[in-house]
């Protein structure tokens, strides 16, 4: 979903709802202060709004009159537009925080081009960017207002330009306005625009920013970057989802500062209330799009769920796991010096089997050879045991070796002969442990009563 809000200014007076629900009126907005508003001139060159900046200002297909002065074309159409006329139309674009400046201006110029060049409606453009006060973040925003009068090779002045349009004589009368209806679009004009949009956008997320990374349940998740100009409840009934709505809160309550307290009890209490909506507010705003992002995204979630679990296992695996050349070591420490010689070409092998420049399955086979030559010299559990660890590890490095793949026959060859020798000696070292588990119940019979038994 993407914001685009598609509203007129005109002459006369509008209706709206106050506080307290009653209907009232009041002078329609000025295309004038709506041109000084997004180009941060006049009264709102020091606009209050001072943590946003303006990122990119442009004007175009201006009339003869006014060409090298925007603010007088505006100023022309508040003045000389029909009475209860549409004096501009205006649009506020959301605009991905994933694309840079540059990109921003080039899908800007892109959505101008669509909107109003095709039509050579007089236009007016700027780019806001602000920080989001709920997270932080970049929130880059198009406004784009233009006069649905088409300008023609006809020069006329600022107040024919306005005047009626004259079919037969178009020299005579004002700019022919091409509205939705005159271009068959009537009501549908708001629908389509977002659907132009929706594809202008993503065909410059495509290009240069195709994925982005969302937060989901605490995991930062990376899923293709797509807009959609759908309503949640539309999306909802066409993908089979359950997106929630998320509260849009008024820059009048964004602006509430927490710090602030006043002396008047009644007025403080008030304004903590004021706070504590607020907070509430943006705790279900969060939770929404938490619980939209799942939706959408669920898939992608559960795949960086399973890989996270996958690397911390390994990781742990890895913290666990004793090198090739430290179960050598241990052997070292543990043997006679008849096979220290074995032993040292053992630790050798062990270092180079460790090497991922030399043929490791050569220094396997070499080590196994020698291994089972220690063996066959001392005959004591304790080598025993660790010399079939050594067999174990030299297994599993042979399966990292060939993750992936087929194993080669030398890898199936040896695995073989390792797998074997770990067959023999646990069998071994498990006879050892029952028969000495049997002397030592023996060793406890006789000794159950105080009778002294040599």
């Amino acid at each position: 979903m993407f914001h685009a809000d598609y509203a007129h200014t005109g002459k006369g007076q509008v209706k709206y709802k106050d506080q307290s629900g009653n209907i009232k009126t009041k002078k329609a907005p000025s295309c004038v202060n709506r041109f000084r508003y997004i180009t941060r001139t006049a009264q709102y060159e020091n606009h209050k709004d001072h943590a946003e900046t303006v990122e990119y200002v442009k004007s175009g297909n201006m009339p003869s009159f006014c060409l090298e002065r925007p603010d007088q074309f505006w100023e022309a159409a508040e003045l000389y537009e029909r009475k209860n006329g549409r004096t501009s139309t205006s649009l506020v674009i959301a605009l991905p925080k994933e694309l840079t400046e540059q990109q921003r201006i080039e899908l800007t110029e892109k959505i101008i081009q669509h909107l109003c060049e095709k039509y050579n409606f007089p236009y007016t453009a700027a780019i806001h960017n602000h920080k989001s006060a709920i997270a932080g973040q970049d929130q880059p925003h198009l406004h784009l207002m233009y006069s649905e009068r088409s300008v023609d090779e006809h020069d006329r002045t600022a107040q024919q330009f306005f005047s009626r349009y004259n079919a037969k004589s178009p020299e005579n009368g004002g700019a022919r306005k091409v509205t939705a209806d005159f271009k068959g679009e009537g009501k549908e004009i708001v629908n389509q625009i977002r659907a132009e949009i929706e594809v202008l956008t993503n065909e410059s997320l495509e290009q240069h920013a195709p994925t982005k990374i969302v937060m989901i349940k605490g995991i930062d998740v990376e899923v293709p970057n797509i807009v959609s100009c759908l309503h949640h409840s539309d999306y909802n009934k066409i993908h089979g989802t359950n997106l929630k709505a998320v509260p849009m809160m008024t820059k009048e309550m964004l602006r509430l500062d927490p710090s602030l307290t006043f002396d008047d009890v009644e007025t403080n209490n008030a304004y903590q209330e004021k706070l504590a909506e607020r907070d509430a507010m943006i705790q279900k705003i969060q939770e929404n799009r938490e619980h939209n992002n799942f939706e959408l995204y669920g898939p992608y979630y559960n795949l960086a769920l399973q890989k996270m679990n996958e690397a911390k296992k390994q990781k742990q695996k890895d913290i666990e796991r004793v090198s090739a050349s430290e179960l050598a070591y241990k052997l070292d420490l543990i043997t006679y010096q008849s096979t220290a010689d074995k032993v040292k070409q053992i630790r050798q092998l062990s270092e180079r089997q460790d090497d991922p420049n030399i043929n490791y399955i050569e220094a396997i086979e070499s080590k196994a050879s020698l291994l089972n030559d220690v063996l066959i010299k001392e005959n004591r559990k304790e080598v025993s045991s660790l010399v079939c660890e050594i067999y174990k590890h030299d297994l599993e490095a042979i399966q990292e070796h060939s993750s992936g793949r087929s194993l080669t026959y030398d890898e199936k060859r040896i695995s073989e002969r390792l797998n074997e020798r770990i067959s023999n000696l646990e069998r071994v070292l498990d006879t050892n442990t029952r028969t000495e588990s049997k002397v030592e119940n023996t060793q406890k019979y006789d000794n159950s009563d105080d009778t002294f038994r040599p």
